[in-house]
């Protein structure tokens, strides 16, 4: 008789695990019952994997912002491949800022580069919540993110890592604006100098105030609840077992 391996009771990971991979499959299953194409990878190297597969030669891609693209190199990747032209209106330089200048100053240039992702064959993009009855939640300020998850691109690639299932509608409301909001203000604040948002109240505070500040970001939710049968193709939802994103 083989003696048992020790057990370290501080290590949960394997039960951990388990119940996350769970619950991935439990959503990918309600997004198919909505008629979205959906995928459980269990690491963000597979979740490349599967993006550049749903990507065609040719096509033309559209990134959005989303810090789960940016964890998962998928621009430098797409630029590697050499087969798709890449627009990507908020790319950073180094210092993180802006390849295209300021946005107050160069408006009609960011004006005209997001109209364009209506036309797109490929947008990519993340979101700030999924429920597990298959329901895709995104609150953005300007609303350039959400309006093409709805319509115009081909093909919708969404992303998401397990931090992002949450029970209900409810609850996901709760992760934006309690979580998502302040997280995402501080990052433009801290990282990318954009100053104006430190006058927003969850700069200071943290804590979603649900306030009516002229440079709010939470002005546009968008839910995704299913597709119509001639749109069967077109969202495709990528769940990956680790936390990426905010």
């Amino acid at each position: 008789m083989h003696a048992s391996s020790p057990v370290d009771e501080r290590d949960i990971s394997h039960p951990v695990n388990w119940v996350r991979e769970q619950r991935a499959q439990a959503v990918v299953a309600a997004f198919q019952r909505r008629h979205f194409q959906a995928q459980y990878v269990a690491q963000r190297a597979q979740a490349l994997e599967a993006i550049l597969a749903l990507v065609p030669d040719g096509a033309t891609v559209f990134r959005a912002d989303s810090v789960t693209l940016d964890q998962l190199d998928v621009v430098p990747a797409l630029r590697a491949r050499g087969k798709n032209k890449v627009m990507w209106p908020q790319e950073k330089d180094g210092n993180g800022l802006n390849i295209h200048g300021d946005y107050e100053v160069n408006r009609e240039l960011y004006a005209r580069l997001q109209r364009e992702v209506f036309s797109a064959d490929v947008y990519l993009t993340g979101a700030n919540a999924v429920t597990m009855d298959g329901k895709i939640v995104s609150t953005d300020g300007g609303g350039n993110r959400v309006a093409p998850m709805i319509f115009g691109p081909g093909k919708v690639v969404i992303v998401v890592g397990i931090n992002k299932i949450v029970k209900n509608l409810d609850a996901a409301f709760d992760r934006i604006h309690e979580f998502c909001a302040p997280v995402n203000v501080r990052r433009h604040l801290d990282m990318h100098r954009r100053s104006w948002y430190g006058d927003l109240p969850c700069a200071s505070s943290g804590v979603c105030s649900d306030c009516d500040h002229p440079r709010r970001i939470c002005n546009y939710t968008g839910i995704l609840e299913g597709a119509l049968p001639r749109f069967s193709e077109r969202i495709n939802v990528i769940l990956i077992g680790e936390e990426l994103g905010m």
